[in-house]
Order: C-alpha cells, then sequence, then structure tokens
C-alpha cells in the first residue's frame, strides 16, 4: 500500500500544474497514512503552491511545496 501511494504522488507531482488546488490533495482520512492533521498540512499547502505540492515518504504523509 506504501509503494502504491508513492507511486500516486510521483504521477501527482510529475502532472502538476493542476487547476483546481484541491486536486493536489486527493486524500481522506479512509487512506492509509492519512490523518487529520497532515490532511489539513495538505490542504494548507495546496492553497499555498497550487499543482507543486510535494508528497514526503512517512507515514503518516508529510507535504510540502516543491518550489520553496
Amino acid at each position: 500500500m506504501r509503494a502504491l501511494l508513492l507511486a500516486l504522488a510521483l504521477l501527482l507531482l510529475a502532472l502538476g500544474g493542476c487547476a483546481d488546488p484541491g486536486e493536489d490533495c486527493d486524500y481522506s482520512l479512509d487512506d492509509a497514512c492519512i490523518t487529520t492533521e497532515n490532511l489539513t498540512q495538505c490542504e494548507e499547502m495546496s492553497a499555498q503552491c497550487p499543482g507543486q505540492v510535494t508528497v514526503m515518504e512517512s507515514c503518516p504523509l508529510q507535504f510540502g511545496c516543491s518550489g520553496l
């Protein structure tokens, strides 16, 4: 499951430039390694740097902006 999440994150990074900032955080609390706190962090990063959210390999997942 972790490898699948990482592959998905890399695919999202490769596609980049999402028109809807919410697309960066296509996660739910039902997903592995997603908590209320890191989902909030992902949404904040998505608002700060739309289309450039970086997913760091960890559990729970951590998010940042690739351009910062």
